[in-house]
């Protein structure tokens, strides 16, 4: 079988990130992020990268059509050989047409969609619970991951924070604009018999697991 090119939906805080790191290792792919796309085209500063970074600087989401351009550059330079894991991108429908253009114009067509399946309340509070050290660079959490000493980090001994985007009413605003934008690409790949749904309020572990068991 040729290799396989994946997407994975989750709502901010459902482990996407986490899973498609685990795809590319096991399966040896590209990784294709939206934010490491951005990322790199604003360190090199490309025309796209300039664009992107004139409405992220003002807070503004970056337009459908950069970051189609993005992921469209990042694709052509794939191997055919290698497989692409989609993280976070498409974002909408709009983009999830894109892509499928993006595909066809590169011999390529998307295997399987994944569904990282969690509740608001659960999302809620597993970001709400994490705990950041600015120098190490470590993540903890109030329950699943605490430190040995209550506020402090095990490794550098400086003062744990809470960032500012984990707050509930910034989650919550997250939230709200995943399940307007991007929940509706579950009917759209449910219709192509594409989309599988997975349990994602488990250990990283029991839904990788699940992840490659829908093969």
């Amino acid at each position: 079988m040729s290799a396989q090119n994946i997407l994975l939906i989750g709502a901010p805080g459902s482990g996407k990130g986490t899973q498609a790191l685990k795809l590319v290792n096991q399966k040896k792919g590209a990784h294709l992020s939206t934010g490491d796309l951005f990322r790199n085209h604003i360190k090199q500063k490309t025309d796209l990268g300039l664009l992107a970074k004139s409405y992220i600087d003002k807070g503004q989401l970056v337009p459908d059509q950069i970051t189609n351009d993005m992921a469209e550059d990042f694709v052509k330079k794939v191997s055919q050989e290698t497989g692409i894991i989609f993280d976070g991108f498409p974002r909408n429908i709009s983009q999830a047409e894109a892509l499928k253009v993006i595909l066809t114009q590169n011999r390529r067509q998307l295997h399987k969609v994944i569904f990282l399946e969690i509740s608001d309340r659960q999302v809620i509070e597993r970001l709400t619970g994490r705990l950041y050290a600015p120098k190490s660079g470590l993540v903890y959490h109030t329950k699943n991951k605490p430190p040995k000493k209550q506020g402090i980090c095990d490794v550098s001994g400086e003062a744990l924070i809470t960032r500012p985007d984990d707050t509930e009413e910034v989650i919550q605003s997250r939230l709200n604009v995943f399940h307007q934008e991007t929940r509706p690409l579950l009917d759209y790949y449910k219709k192509k018999e594409l989309l599988h749904v997975v349990n994602a309020n488990r250990s990283p572990e029991e839904v990788f697991h699940s992840i490659i068991s829908k093969e």
